[in-house]
């Protein structure tokens, strides 16, 4: 459990840089951009790995609680949409627009429904502090950035919907050979 501690950290800790005013621009200054951005690649990717070697080695599961089977569709329906908000952060349009932050509001979505639906403590471990970190960060990006300009016409909000659905679609198929719970069945 320490190492997926440390992981979501370590991820969490340098995805976390844009919430204290000025501290990036300054990192960028002190070390130059290069630099700042191989180091903030290297640590994210290790952050990364140590969240995934964490979760894995985190067995047996301590259980907190049995989460109602509703809990389970409540993720099923709302995870979609997490990825529909995920794909609009790369696709201009009025989803964007109105949410402002898509994938923080995505990521949101997905960790409070996967919090909801795990009663594992490393479940709740990984997913509360990716819950946490998104609405801190929402919040916190929505109150120092202006609104996304207006965007005419609907090509990225459809574009961020297909390819939102796809990857549910994606997911629900490979789901279970990856994280060893499966969405259907």
């Amino acid at each position: 459990m320490l190492i997926l501690a440390a992981g979501l950290i370590l991820f969490l800790g340098v995805h976390s840089l844009q919430v204290i005013p000025g501290l990036r621009p300054r990192l960028k200054a002190g070390l130059g951009e290069m630099p700042y951005k191989l180091i903030y690649t290297a640590l994210s990717l290790i952050g990364f790995g140590l969240l995934i070697y964490g979760k894995i080695i985190a067995h047996p599961p301590v259980v907190v609680w049995m989460p109602p089977i509703w809990s389970r569709h409540v993720a099923f329906l709302v995870v979609p949409l997490s990825l529909i908000l995920l794909m609009s952060a790369y696709a201009p349009g009025h989803i964007r627009r109105v949410v402002r932050h898509p994938m923080l509001a995505g990521v949101a979505l997905w960790s409070g429904a996967h919090l909801l639906a795990n009663g594992e403590l490393s479940a709740m471990l990984l997913f509360g502090g990716f819950f946490v970190w998104s609405s801190i960060t929402y919040v916190s990006a929505c109150l120092r950035e202006t609104p996304p300009p207006v965007v005419k016409g609907w090509g990225g909000d459809l574009t961020a919907i297909v390819l939102g659905a796809l990857l549910a679609l994606i997911i629900i198929n490979v789901h279970m050979y990856l994280f060893g719970v499966a969405i259907i069945g």
